[in-house]
């Protein structure tokens, strides 16, 4: 049994959507739903379910929480892996950044950007490829709980290239774009984590 039609009006004002946003979200037209909100119009049973399965699947996905679409396969590196280990890595699993691990600890990261500047200003490379990642690692990609709620998630990807997810101060999981992408979609998550878009 649906909802009833006046929680049409509520529900698409608590998420801030227009009228005609509603309607290109479920392909119902803007029309249909102004007279639906004006009370002018009873809507099929097709249309009102699938404004109301919009709204369930908004919910839903706010309710989601990062271990629901993370991948439990992270591809790191740890500090003493050179960077020639490093950069094979990347290549294999085409990814462009690599998480730095230690003792299962997110302590940084290292990049294909950071590895190309540092062999551009070498006079020796093949020291350079011998080089750890510890002493060529950037910044570390950010860490929440399993229990952190997808928006959070969702925040912290805008600026980073993937989110790391901990159980215990141990990292258990990633999640990049791509992960998030596919959860809202409603597609299946890929196994392998992708750093690299």
């Amino acid at each position: 049994m649906l909802p009833e039609l006046s929680e049409i009006k509520n529900r698409r004002k608590r998420t801030g959507l227009t009228q005609s946003g509603l309607a290109a979200k479920t392909g119902v037209s803007q029309s249909l739903i102004a007279k639906i909100e004006a009370g002018a119009a009873i809507p099929s049973y097709d249309n009102a379910k699938r404004i109301f399965d919009f709204f369930e699947s908004l919910h839903a996905q706010v309710q989601a929480k990062a271990q629901d679409f993370m991948s439990s396969k992270v591809i790191s590196a740890s500090p003493e892996t050179t960077l020639r280990e490093a950069v094979r890595s990347m290549k294999k699993h085409a990814v462009s950044q690599l998480p730095v691990l230690e003792d299962g600890r997110n302590i940084g990261a290292v990049s294909e950007r950071a590895v190309l500047e540092k062999l551009n200003s070498a006079e020796d490379m093949n020291a350079v490829s011998a080089m750890p990642v510890r002493e060529l690692m950037e910044e570390a990609m950010p860490t929440v709980r399993q229990d952190s709620p997808s928006r959070v998630v969702s925040a912290l990807l805008e600026h980073n290239p993937g989110v790391l997810v901990a159980r215990n101060g141990k990292i258990v999981g990633i999640i990049t774009k791509s992960d998030l992408l596919a959860a809202v979609l409603g597609s299946k998550r890929p196994k392998n984590a992708n750093l690299g878009e």
